[in-house]
């Protein structure tokens, strides 16, 4: 079962335009809170930096919608 959610998840991130949305105003949201570091890092760590980051908001936004989706499973089979 959730090997098929996450299959869901990549598909509606590919394809969904909420989605899309959602993951443009989350990398905004992103870049904007790293301006205060930019400088502040050698190319090597700041592309490190990025990629922890980004790792970490896709599994976030992932669990999330996997949460979302299970939650609405349980609420339907309580009507």
């Amino acid at each position: 079962m959730s090997e098929l959610l996450v299959e869901i998840f990549n598909h509606l991130l590919e394809r969904d335009e909420d989605a899309k949305e959602m993951q443009n105003k989350v990398n905004l949201e992103l870049e904007r809170m790293l301006i205060p570091y930019k400088n502040k890092f050698t190319e090597e760590e700041k592309e490190k930096a990025y990629t922890f980051l980004y790792d970490i908001v896709y599994i976030s936004e992932r669990e999330a919608v996997l949460y979302g989706i299970k939650l609405m499973m349980k609420l339907f089979l309580e009507l």
